[in-house]
This record gives structure tokens, sequence and C-alpha cells, in this order.
């Protein structure tokens, strides 16, 4: 009677326990839903990444969970559902990630006191997963103790995807899976196919793991024909590569570093004449390690060192046989090796409505300042180098930001400075303004660069960083000018999931051109278009962009028509990188 009256006790209990936890797990799954889900104040106002983490600091983690929201789910409304026939096709062909792979990517352990700078890290590198749409941290306090369970919540973007690209007489067509099985793995294939190629048909091949065994190291490799390697030269480009990455992916880690190698060679698929085609062959061995000093610092001390060493060698087994190419650096190889000592302090906000329709967005503020040293072997020629490198970025809760950058480095020749770039970029994004349903934002950029003292380096000209569209090559110089604006408007409406903007902007670049007709031409473009996204997709932002440039520096208009995919917020990956040589 006794043993029967504890069993039914014991089962109650147990049933009871179970309803509990169950009664938890739903709480905060509507708690994730609920931050990743856009509200009114989002359109306005910037969140430190921190916030939802500072009441909690020191205290202990007990559990880490591992929760998902399902395609049903709307990030525009929390209580709206997505129809069912679309969420069971989505369900159907799309793996959801594994509960083991979002573990891989958690930073944070068990019995370790919370740190709130290191979860606000750990949740914005889950965003910045490409197979992840979004993804909350959600703190469950533990009544009556010192203790939390942490519990992570993300929503998958449904995987598959496929571009289209090239030109009506040869297209180009590619498939991908960015988490086959919901694995955290990326395959990739695509296929080309121009008459006027010999073979007709080309194809690339690409794999990528990511945080392999919960190392936080990627894992690529990859086959192509279609000129979508490393490409140092103008030709097209077969290739094979492999290549190891392991990011700071926050400033609590101590080790960083990477390994690519790669061979690479041009091939006479256009069939151009032996006189003009360029043939070489090239290898690439390029590995660094960095070590983070200041992990042990207190939570809030975010001041950090960083060292790296850098080991280059691109060999050029063939180069051209055409003269005019022997002095060329980018024909011919290059070997050496780079040492940076950084200083960085940096964190970030959370936004919407800078390349998103609503998704969270992280955007950097803080300080990097780099010092770079090198010897480095090019045309023959051993030169030392040097370089210094400042960033800058702030944001406000008003929900305006902007970025400040200067770098120059330059190198070391008989006593004498060559080479030296100078180069000092400035971007501002105002705060996200309501206007009605509808949210407004607008964007001014301007850059500078020089070159002094040119000796081998390649000289500045007119790209499309400057003014968009622009196709010229023949625009020589060695300082030049740029400005850029633009205008975005988010309408609230949507067509099969996808949101709309309209934009407008205008660039404008000058070049002291030591070839043009003009000493030094003044470019301008003005363009508009349309960006849209479905934010359940990968396909990220797309854009159709028209642009009309009057005059080009060649007494040429040029009118273009440009589609793009997957614009972002750029810097959210690393907090510090391998030692690169200044570029323009």
């Amino acid at each position: 009677m006794i043993s029967s009256l504890m069993l039914v006790t014991g089962f109650a209990q147990e049933k009871n326990d179970s309803t509990k936890r169950k009664s938890a797990a739903f709480k905060v799954i509507h708690k994730g839903i609920d931050l990743i889900s856009t509200h009114q104040k989002d359109t306005i106002l910037n969140e430190l990444s921190t916030d939802a983490f500072k009441a909690f600091e020191n205290k202990i983690i007990r559990n880490i969970n591992v929760e998902f929201i399902g395609f049903e789910r709307s990030i525009y409304d929390s209580t709206k559902r997505v129809k069912k026939i679309i969420t069971n096709v989505a369900d159907a062909l799309h793996g959801s990630t594994k509960e083991r792979i979002i573990r891989n990517h958690l930073f944070v352990k068990k019995g370790k006191p919370l740190n709130p700078y290191l979860l606000a890290d750990n949740e914005r590198f889950l965003r910045d997963l490409d197979f992840i749409m979004d993804a909350r941290l959600v703190i469950t306090p533990i009544e009556g103790t010192d203790s939390v369970d942490v519990t992570a919540v993300t929503r998958d973007i449904f995987s598959l995807g496929a571009r289209v690209g090239g030109s009506p007489s040869a297209p180009e067509v590619s498939i991908y899976d960015a988490n086959l099985a919901g694995q955290g793995q990326r395959v990739e294939f695509s296929g080309l196919v121009d008459d006027s190629r010999d073979p007709s048909f080309g194809y690339s091949a690409f794999y990528r793991k990511r945080s392999l065994l919960g190392s936080f190291m990627d894992v690529e490799v990859g086959y192509t024909e279609l000129n979508s390697g490393t490409s140092f030269g103008d030709e097209n480009e077969f290739a094979y590569f492999i290549s190891f990455d392991r990011p700071l992916v926050s400033p609590y880690f101590r080790l960083a570093g990477g390994l690519e190698v790669s061979n690479n060679w041009s091939e006479n698929v256009y069939r151009k004449p032996d006189s003009i085609f360029l043939d070489y062959n090239y290898k690439v061995f390029d590995t660094w390690i960095g070590y983070n000093l200041g992990i042990k610092n207190s939570f809030a001390n975010r001041n950090r060192y960083f060292i790296a060493l850098r080991y280059l060698d691109g060999f050029f087994v063939e180069s051209p046989d055409q003269e005019q190419y022997e002095d060329d650096r980018d024909y011919n190889s290059i070997k050496g090796a780079l040492a940076e000592f950084t200083f960085y302090r940096k964190n970030y906000y959370k936004t919407r409505y800078v390349y998103g329709f609503g998704r969270t967005e992280d955007v950097p503020y803080g300080i990097t300042a780099a010092i770079t040293t090198g010897y480095l072997r090019e045309l023959h020629v051993d030169r030392p180098y040097a370089a210094v490198k400042l960033n800058y970025g702030e944001a406000s809760k008003e929900g305006n930001f902007y970025l400040l950058n200067f770098h120059t480095g330059g190198y070391l020749y008989h006593s004498t400075l060559e080479d030296v770039l100078v180069t000092a970029t400035a971007s501002y994004y105002t705060k996200a303004w309501n206007l009605n349903r509808s949210k407004l934002r607008g964007f001014v950029s301007g850059g500078y660069s020089q070159l002094f003292h040119r000796t081998s380096n390649n000289y500045l000209n007119i790209r499309k960083n400057e003014v968009r569209g622009i196709s010229t090559d023949s625009l020589r110089g060695n300082q030049r000018f740029s400005l850029r604006f633009e205008t975005t408007l988010y309408t609230p409406g949507s067509i099969l999931g996808f949101r709309f903007a309209p934009f407008a902007g205008a660039d404008w670049a000058s070049l002291d051109c030591i070839n043009c007709n003009e000493k030094r031409p003044n470019i301008f473009g003005i363009n508009a278009g349309l960006r849209t996204r479905n934010e359940n997709l990968i396909f990220g932002t797309m854009e159709l962009r028209l642009i009309y440039i009057p005059d080009d520096g060649t007494d040429n208009d040029q009118f273009k028509v440009e589609f793009r995919q997957n614009l972002r917020v750029k810097s959210t990956g690393s907090f510090a990188e391998k030692p690169r040589l200044v570029s323009n």
C-alpha cells in the first residue's frame, strides 16, 4: 500500500516537474520571439548589446539550453503565423540546425560567472552565421539562488539558395545549401555555359564547415574554373584551394589564426591570340597566428592588445611572356613576413533598418589602432615595410552612427621612402525616422587617398567604391577624393514575404590624373533603385540599381543596370585580424 502510494506520488511529482519545464521553455521561447520581432521603438533607438545581461553580471550559470523558433513565426509580428502550406514546404526542404551545432558556437560554460560582454559577443556571433536569421540569449534567474539559466533562442534562415548571373548568351547559375543536413556546413556548385568559351561549360564547387568540432575553426575547400579563387591576375583562372580560419570572435579568446593554400593558373578559354593571352601559374601559401593579451581584465574592461605574425608566399611558377609585364607586381612573386601590434576597444549596438528590413543588425563602435612592420620581396627587390592604421566608430542610442578610418603604409629602400599610401574614409548613417508606417535613413561618406614616391605600387584609379557603376580602368593618378550620398525608404508592405525599400543617391570622385585630357577630371554619377529582402531566405538584401554617369573621364557617358545581393553592415565578424598591407 505504501509502495503503491509512493509510486503514484513519484509519478505525479515527475509529471509536475515535466509540466514546469515545458512551461519554462515556452516562456523563454516567447521572450526570444518578442526580442527578435520588430517593435516601433526599434526604428529609432539603438540598443547596447550588453543591456539585456548587465543585471545578471557574476551570477553563476547553472544550465545552458537551446531552443528553436520555427518558420511558422513572423519576425514582423510576434502574434502572426505564416501560412501552414509555406511552413510545411520549408520544413520539408530545409534541414533544421541541430542542437549540437548551436552548442559548438557557444562561448559560455556551465558553472562560470555570467559575463554580460561575453554573452553579447556570443549573441552577435550567432547572428553572423549565414544559416541563422536571428539569435538571442535569454537569461532566466533561479528563484532563491545566485544562479541563472542561459537559453540560446535561434531562428534559422531557409538555407537553400540560388544565384543567376552572367548574360542571356552566357548564363551562370549557382545553387547552394548553407546548412546542409542542419550540420553548419555549406556546399555550393556553380555552372557557366558560354559558347565563346572552349570548353563552353565551366564550373566551380565549394565546401565549408563552420566551427569544426566546436573549435571555432572554419574549414573551406574548393575548385573553380570560373575565376572565383584568389585571382591575382586579369585572365580567367582555374584554381583549387583549402583554407583554415579561426577569427578572434571575442576579446575573451586567446588565439586566432589561419592558413590558405592554393594553386592558380590562367586558361585561354576565350581563345585569345597567344600574343595577348597572359599565360601564368602561381601558388599561394599564406599563414598567420595571433595572441590576445588582457583577457583576464575585469568584465567591463575591454582594452586589449593583440600581437600577430604573418608569412606570405605568392610564388609565380610561370609568368607572362609579354615584355610589358616583366615589372608588373601583379605578375611577379611576392614573399615576406609581417608583424602587427594592435590595441583595440570595441563594442556593439543592436539596431535595425540599415541593410536589413527588421532583423537585428550589429553596429561596431570603439577604437582600433595598429602598427605593422615587415619585410617583403617584390620584383626581386627586398624592402622593409611599416604601416599605421586607426579605426574609430561611435553610435548613439538615438539611432545614428559613424565610422572613421585612417591608414598609411610604405617601404624603405636605400634610406628613401617608397610607395607610401595614405587613405582616409568617413561614413555617417542617420537614425531611422518614422514617416507614417515607413522608415527613412540617410547615409553619407567621403574618402581621400594619396600615393607618394611611387616605384612599383599600382596607381590610384576611380573604382566602383568611389563612383558606382564606373568601368573604366584607364584613369591613373596619385591623388583621389570622393563623396557619396544616399537615402533609403523602408516601406511596410510585402509581397510573398518580400519587403521593399526604394533609394536614390549620388557619387562624385576627382583624380589627379597623369594620363587624362584634363589634369583633374571630376566624375559624377547619379543612381536610384530598389532593395528587397525576405528575412526567411538566405539571399540577404538584394539590390537593383540604375546608374548614369554623364562623363566617365574619357569623354564618354555610361548607363548601367547592376544587381547585388547579401548587403550587410560590415566589420561584424572579428575584433582583430591578420596583418595586412595598406591598400587603395
